[in-house]
Parts: structure tokens; C-alpha cells; sequence
């Protein structure tokens, strides 16, 4: 009689590990928001009246000319579905004076970009051990990937102000020049992520937009990569490169530099 319990016994025993040995059912949602700071150069033609004129701004001119900055991104995840949502702030701002006869004159250059992309889609692909690996029990490494679409949008505006000072019987004068644009417009983009260990991994997004519409250009890219590490369960630390080109009848305009930023995800 021993000999039958002890079988029904040593079989729920076995199905009790086999149980405890099932990986965890994934989590059906994730959020991730990142603060960061992105330093880029910038290279830009303009088509004017006289030609094709050509500006450089280093990432050291941009450093010392910024005036304020804001930029971050969300991304989230309910199971399949999935959002990014990343927006650009930044001031720069170029004093200069000049002496032109005996008049001194004071310049002041502002220049205004904000840049905020909001994408959502789905993740096609889904492997659970990422990429090069294998899932384990209690594995959380993946490598998604994902289809977006969604909308840009882009405001520029820049302001030269000139200001005299009063010499002898000529008094003081100011003169202000500016001109500001924003569009809305279209895009679509690809991405990818893949967790190398539990707590370190790759991403790229690739979008592109414009497509004319509107004041937009007539193609724009954008492509930025970021390797992050979770040094706690929450909290991370991502360095990567962002890069951005717009085409347009008016010019062409290329930025791009490395970014790095501090991020909480839950």
C-alpha cells in the first residue's frame, strides 16, 4: 500500500517544481521617462537670392550660446501597443557689440527650437531571451519590434535685435528683426530594442516625416540610438547619438551629437 502513495506522492512533488519553474507571465505594461540632454552640430544650407549659403555651429557654440533647455521622452507599453513621446526645447542666445565710426553698437541674436514627436504603434515581433539568447525561467530579456506612425512638430524662431547707443547730439536707437514658423506633419518610423542582460539595453528608432505637408519640409529624418543600464530596479543611466536632416526647397538642415540621460522606469 506504501508503494502506490509514495508514487502519487513523488509525481505532485515533481509537478510542484515543474510549476515553480515556469517563467513569470511577461508584464502586460512598462513605462519609461528619461530626461536628457543632447549637444548637437549643426550644418545648414539656405538658398538665397545670391546662392546657396552655407552655416556651421559647432557643439562648443552651441554650449556657450545656450540660454535654457528642456528635452525628455516617454515610452510605454501595454502589451503589444506601443508609445513614444519625445519633445526638444532649447534657446540659444549671441551677444556681440561693434564699434562702426564713433557709434558703438550692441547686437543681440536669439534663436528658439522646439521639436516634439509623438508616435504610437505595435510590436510585430516579440521574443522573449532577446536577440542572441535563450529564455529562462524568470527571464526578462527581450527583443521587440516595432511598427509607429504619428505626427512631428517643429517651431523655429529667431530675433536680431541692433541697439545704438547716444553719442553726442545722436540719440540711442533700436531696431528688432524676426520671423518665426511651425509646422505639423506626418511621420513614420521603425523600432528596435533588445536586452542584452536584464539590465542592459540597446534601442534604435528611425522615423521619417514631413512629406511636404504644409510648411513642413519635404523629408525629414531622424534616427536615434540609445545603450542604457538599470543600476537599480528602476532607475537607469542611457548614453547614445541622435541625428536629424531636413530637406526642403529653402535649404537643407543637419543636426546631429551625443546624448545622455538619467531615467526611471516602472
Amino acid at each position: 500500500m506504501r508503494s502506490p502513495c509514495l508514487a502519487v506522492l513523488l509525481i505532485a512533488t515533481s509537478l510542484a517544481a515543474v510549476s515553480r519553474a515556469e517563467p513569470p507571465p511577461p508584464k502586460d505594461w512598462e513605462v519609461e521617462i528619461t530626461p536628457y540632454g543632447w549637444v548637437p552640430d549643426l550644418d545648414a544650407s539656405v538658398e538665397t537670392r545670391n546662392g546657396t549659403e552655407h552655416f556651421h555651429v559647432g557643439m562648443d557654440d552651441v554650449l556657450e550660446n545656450l540660454d535654457v533647455a528642456a528635452m525628455g521622452r516617454v515610452t510605454a507599453r501595454w502589451r503589444r501597443w506601443v508609445g513614444v513621446l519625445d519633445g526638444v526645447w532649447t534657446v540659444l542666445e549671441e551677444d556681440d557689440s561693434f564699434q562702426r565710426g564713433p557709434l558703438q553698437v550692441d547686437a543681440d541674436a536669439r534663436q528658439t527650437l522646439a521639436l516634439v514627436q509623438a508616435l504610437g504603434g505595435y510590436r510585430v515581433i516579440s521574443r522573449p531571451g532577446g536577440l542572441f539568447g535563450t529564455a529562462a525561467p524568470g527571464d526578462e530579456r527581450l527583443f521587440g519590434f516595432d511598427v509607429l506612425a504619428g505626427v512631428n512638430y517643429t517651431y523655429v524662431s529667431s530675433s536680431f535685435e541692433l541697439e545704438r547707443d547716444p553719442v553726442g547730439p545722436l540719440a540711442g536707437n533700436d531696431r528688432h528683426f524676426g520671423n518665426s514658423t511651425d509646422w505639423f506633419a506626418p511621420a513614420v518610423g521603425i523600432r528596435l530594442h533588445n536586452d542584452f542582460t536584464a539590465r542592459l539595453r540597446l534601442e534604435t528608432l528611425a522615423s521619417v516625416g514631413g512629406f511636404g505637408v504644409g510648411d513642413a519640409p519635404d523629408h525629414t529624418w531622424m534616427i536615434t540610438t540609445l545603450l542604457s543600464y538599470r543600476f537599480t530596479d528602476h532607475w537607469l543611466a542611457a548614453i547614445g547619438h541622435r541625428g536629424i536632416t531636413a530637406n526642403g526647397d529653402d535649404g537643407d538642415l543637419r543636426m546631429h551629437g551625443p546624448m545622455i540621460g538619467i531615467g526611471y522606469r516602472f
